[in-house]
Formats: structure tokens, sequence, C-alpha cells
């Protein structure tokens, strides 16, 4: 079985790490969500004013995060097709 399974492997190991970096880019926007509304909006951490500049910093740290957690989950989508297309040739 390994002869059939050592071919598909690297592309499997791929897809397997960008699928745990999409994974992880949505684990972390929560936590962003969170400070964005409680220091910058509610200002519960601070004197109770709301921070303009942190909510943009956040935001654009947010935004950041997505396209790399969309790169990420694209990229998983590639290995995954190419694996399964490699596997459909070589049979």
């Amino acid at each position: 079985m390994w002869k059939y399974v050592k071919r598909y492997l690297p592309l499997a190991v791929l897809a397997g790490l960008f699928m745990m970096g999409e994974v992880l880019m949505d684990l972390v926007q929560p936590g962003i969500m969170s400070r964005i509304v409680d220091d910058g909006v509610l200002g519960m951490n601070g004197d109770g004013l709301g921070d303009l500049s942190l909510v943009w910093t956040l935001g654009l740290q947010m935004i950041g995060l997505v396209l790399f957690g969309g790169l990420c989950g694209s990229m998983n989508n590639v290995f995954v097709h190419l694996s399964g297309a490699w596997s459909a040739v070589c049979f």
C-alpha cells in the first residue's frame, strides 16, 4: 500500500498544512473582533471612550488575515485536486 500512497504524500501534506493555515485564521478572527468591540468601540479597558485608530488598525489586520486565510483555502483546494487528478491519471 505504501507504494501507492508515497506518490501523493507531498501533495497531501501540503494540502493539510494549507488547511491548518485556513482554520487558524478562522480561529483568530473572533478574538480580534472582540478587541475591536471591547477596546475600540466601548473602551472597556481604558477610560470608557472608544478608540477609532484601534478600530482601523485591528480592522486592517483582520482584512489581511482574511485574505491570507482565503489564500490558504484556495491553495488547499489546488493540492487536493492535484492529488486527485494524479490518482485518476495513474490508475
